[in-house]
């Protein structure tokens, strides 16, 4: 059957109405729901930073608001730009808290969605390390430092010391390393506690949520102790020359000792350290016959590990009540050397002599080598000191032993037998020796701490 124009024309038209209807119905009612995309601005959040929440889609805002939860729970403000969201807190974020943000919404083509997620609130600065650290002993003198290993940006330091003392804060050009420098020295043997904290400083320069960073106690180093001083406290009768030795049981600086030791009345001398640099040497110059002596070790004196002498010392002695001086019999031997000390033997006058800085200042006699066993001449120096030697080949005892020959020869006190029996002073001036130079009772303590190992030794005819 032949269809006509009329009836092909009405079916198209309805076709094309058809479309432009349903075109219309999903313009204005999805068949399909779209959900906005939604995003935190920064999952890592300042202290006064706001939460930013980006919202790409229109939305029932109402509807967002009243669902807005935060955990853990904030007090602030919630406001939007444009389609974003913000919520300002009313005081800073915790820090170093985990924070977790959820509501549900509508668009506005009635689809409803949900959003969660979770963000970071900033970090305390971090502490690498102290010093001191719990339970060290320290130098009094010594600063107190803490190492962060970042600048501390917002937060700022406290630092609670008990005993409190006065100090100066120095801090490095990173911001890294704080030190407390005490303006005095800290007591001696004393325990201090110290508690560092940080906390954060707002725009108002109100501070926040303090933090104890390092919480650790630490003793000072104890002072420094005179365990023992020769001459003793009250000793009588001390020899000329004897030194003056200080014993401490630590290790003393040497820088400008001499400042710490007054001896009165004044006398000249060296000052040394022993090896070990516990022991403090004076060496006078010469003693003053039957004259009361004053040693004053002045509180002050350092040790090396920074503590110091907290009181004054004093002890005192009496010189000996003779000169050791032969009368009349002042040595005719000009000075061979015009600095330091050196011994003098005169074997014709059995003679020995000691010079300190070119002065003549003791002359004693001797008893040298005798014939066959002659005491050998020239230039030698001493080679070791000991109090009292024994001689295996004559079997004996050499007290104030001072030896300047590799060959055995000596300086010494008249000898003594196992028995008891001592050289009679009688040999004295006379060349009675096996060839060393006996000197008497008193005079070989006397030469004995004059002389050290190197000084020289001149004996001649």
């Amino acid at each position: 059957m032949k269809k006509t124009k009329e009836q092909f024309f009405i079916p198209f038209f309805a076709l094309i109405l058809f479309g432009a209807s349903y075109f219309a119905y999903a313009e204005v009612f999805p068949l399909v729901a779209t959900v906005p995309e939604i995003r935190l601005d920064k999952n890592l959040l300042s202290l006064e930073d706001p939460l930013i929440i980006k919202i790409n889609g229109s939305t029932v805002q109402h509807k967002i608001e009243s669902s807005f939860t935060l955990s853990p729970e904030v007090i602030g403000k919630l406001t939007w730009r444009n389609n974003d969201l913000v919520f300002t807190p009313t005081q800073p974020w915790l820090p170093e808290q985990n924070y977790h943000v959820s509501f549900t919404g509508l668009t506005k083509t009635a689809s409803d969605f949900n959003f969660n997620d979770n963000f970071k609130t900033q970090q305390y600065p971090s502490l690498k390390t102290t010093t001191p650290q719990e339970g060290d002993v320290i130098d009094p003198r010594s600063p107190l430092e803490f190492r962060f290993n970042e600048e501390p940006g917002n937060f700022r330091y406290e630092f609670k010391i008990a005993p409190s003392f006065k100090y100066n804060l120095s801090i490095n050009p990173e911001k890294k390393i704080f030190q407390l420098i005490p303006e005095v020295p800290l007591a001696q043997n004393s325990q201090y506690q110290v508690i560092a904290y940080a906390s954060y400083k707002d725009k108002n320069d109100q501070m926040w949520y303090p933090k104890e960073m390092a919480n650790f106690k630490f003793k000072t180093n104890s002072p420094p102790i005179i365990e023992k001083i020769l001459p003793a406290t009250n000793e009588e009768s001390v020899k000329n020359f004897t030194p003056v030795k200080i014993s401490f049981n630590k290790p003393i600086k040497a820088e400008n000792v001499e400042n710490f030791i007054e001896i009165t009345p004044k006398t000249n001398g060296k000052f040394q350290l022993e090896t070990d640099s516990k022991i403090l040497v004076f060496k006078p110059n010469s003693w003053v016959p039957k004259t009361k002596y004053t040693i004053k070790v002045k509180a002050g004196l350092n040790a090396q590990d920074g503590t110091f002498l907290d009181k004054d010392f004093t002890s005192n002695f009496i010189s000996f009540t003779e000169t050791g001086i032969i009368q009349n019999t002042a040595s005719t031997e000009t000075a061979k050397i015009k600095e330091g000390r050196y011994v003098d033997v005169n074997l014709s006058k059995q003679l020995l002599s000691i010079f300190s800085d070119g002065t003549n200042v003791g002359n004693y006699r001797v008893s040298s080598g005798k014939k066959g066993m002659n005491t050998p001449t020239g230039t030698f120096h001493i080679l070791s000191k000991r109090r009292r030697a024994w001689s295996n080949e004559y079997k004996l005892f050499m007290p104030y032993w001072m030896q300047f020959t590799r060959e055995g020869h000596g300086i010494h006190e008249l000898p003594e037998w196992p028995s008891g029996y001592k050289e009679g002073a009688n040999h004295l001036g006379i060349p009675v020796s096996h060839g060393c130079v006996r000197l008497g009772v008193g005079p070989a303590q006397t030469v004995y701490n004059f002389v050290d190992v190197g000084t020289p030794v001149y004996i001649h005819y």
